[in-house]
């Protein structure tokens, strides 16, 4: 499960491309100083050689001329080339026929011109008994023309060696060197996978730790190595600071919140308490009562928004806040609908259910029905006379699916993220009551939930999608 993720890393990308360029890289060294030390081995050889050469083609008297019975003499009696140093030497004429030495005949591949050749060991020039060994090898020869010959009667001198322990030593070489260069590649490859595996360990935690952080823990810090303080840990350390600044800044404006609210509720419940007993006094003349009408409906919305807003800080808070429990979404859709069935006959409008499928979700009661009210409240109040308003559960793969739809004055495609916000309204939406905070407490609750909201054209109108996530365990 680990390794197609290891192989995605960049830390393991970039091991491999350095394992790669040093592998190759080495394969060039290696390659240099084999064919360097193949070439070293020939040319010791070619001067042992020329020096065999040069021995045996030095006069005795010190002249410059060559008796041909007096080489073919000495040729018979150098012991150099014996059978157990495995050497070559042969004397032949023009025309290839051999005069004196150990070979049968003058080999087919070597050209009778001065320099070096190589041929192999089974050519039918070497006698069996001459070869050190049965496997393949070459012979290396170094050929000459006698000086001071006429050209009709021109010999050729030939002398070699078999390298059969020089090929041996360039193939264990070779393969000591490809050894190496596997293992350096395997090396790489761990060492790459190594790395990112480590890699993968940090980036987890931090992963892990901000999860928790988007699900309204800020306490939640990245962690921090106390003594490698690498680039991760320098990163994280940021990320802290900025995280604690971030969550003194919202437990602040929380504080400031709930300050406001419940500071404001009791001083506001006791002067609507004032104005509807000072209603209840018929002595009261009429405009006094229209004024104190109008007083009460204008705390009750002002009571209205705090109780929304702490509605939303407490859902912003974060679940472990909040108790929650299994709870049948679909049996909450049909009391809030059975609820609000009379207000939307009351506007001439038709509400359809269809909540049957039970879907077990674990929440919390009354953010719930507070949400669906404010939805329900907002598709009342947006749709127009004779409109229609479809109240659906259903469950989608591992979701329960809530969609309310309606067929109403609808919202902007464009204004779908916007009208979440705290205090949003649209243009649309300025002459009717309301405070801007129906929608923003709504989407507060579903994500207290670990769910999502989702917003489409209904075509008039507007669907609004809600996904919890479901749980089976539990009846």
């Amino acid at each position: 499960m680990r390794l197609p993720r290891l192989f995605r890393t960049t830390v393991f990308r970039l091991s491999l491309m350095y394992a790669l360029a040093f592998s190759v890289l080495t394969a060039l060294v290696l390659a240099v100083v084999f064919y360097s030390t193949q070439n070293y081995l020939t040319e010791r050889i070619t001067e042992t050689l020329q020096t065999d050469l040069a021995t045996l083609l030095e006069p005795d008297d010190g002249g410059e001329g060559h008796d041909t019975r007096d080489l073919i003499e000495r040729i018979k009696e150098i012991q150099h080339f014996d059978r157990s140093r495995g050497g070559i030497i042969a004397l032949a004429d023009q025309s290839g026929t051999i005069l004196a030495g150990n070979l049968v005949h003058w080999p087919k591949r070597i050209p009778r011109q001065d320099g070096t050749a190589r041929f192999d060991i089974h050519d039918s020039s070497i006698p069996p008994a001459l070869r050190q060994r049965t496997d393949d090898f070459d012979v290396l020869v170094l050929v000459r023309a006698l000086p001071n010959g006429p050209s009709s009667t021109k010999q050729w001198v030939l002398v070699g060696q078999q390298l059969a322990d020089e090929e041996d030593l360039s193939e264990y070489i070779g393969n000591l060197f490809i050894f190496a260069l596997l293992l350096i590649s395997l090396m790489g490859l761990l060492g790459g996978a190594l790395m990112g595996r480590a890699a993968l360990k940090q980036i987890d935690q931090i992963r892990s730790a901000a999860q928790k952080i988007a699900r309204g823990d800020l306490t939640e810090r990245l962690p921090v190595h106390p003594r490698r303080r690498n680039e991760f840990d320098e990163i994280a350390i940021e990320l802290n600071l900025t995280l604690d600044r971030i969550n003194a800044l919202m437990k602040g404006m929380r504080e400031v919140t709930d300050n406001v609210a419940h500071d404001l509720r009791s001083p506001l419940n006791r002067l609507r308490t004032r104005l509807e007993v000072a209603l209840l006094d018929h002595t009261q003349l009429l405009p006094c009562q229209h004024v104190l009408n109008e007083s009460v409906e204008d705390l009750q919305g002002i009571l209205s928004t705090f109780n929304t807003l702490l509605s939303i800080s407490q859902a912003e808070a974060g679940i472990q806040r909040i108790p929650f429990s299994p709870q049948d979404l679909s049996t909450l859709c049909r009391d809030m609908g059975e609820l609000y069935e009379a207000s939307a006959e009351e506007e001439e409008l038709s509400l359809q259910m269809a909540c049957d499928t039970p879907l077990m979700i674990r929440g919390n009661r009354d953010l719930l029905a507070q949400a669906l009210s404010n939805l329900l409240d907002n598709a009342i109040k947006y749709t127009p006379h004779g409109g229609r308003i479809t109240l659906r559960t259903a469950q989608v793969d591992g979701w329960a699916e809530l969609r309310l739809c309606d067929t109403g004055i609808g919202i902007p495609s464009d204004q779908y993220t916007h009208v979440f916000q705290r205090f949003v309204r649209l243009d649309t939406a300025r002459n009717l009551p309301g405070n801007g905070l129906g929608l923003a407490q709504v989407l507060a609750t579903i994500k207290a939930h670990q769910g999502e909201i989702h917003l489409s054209d209904n075509h008039p109108g507007v669907c609004l999608q809600i996904l919890l996530p479901l749980i089976t365990n539990e009846r």
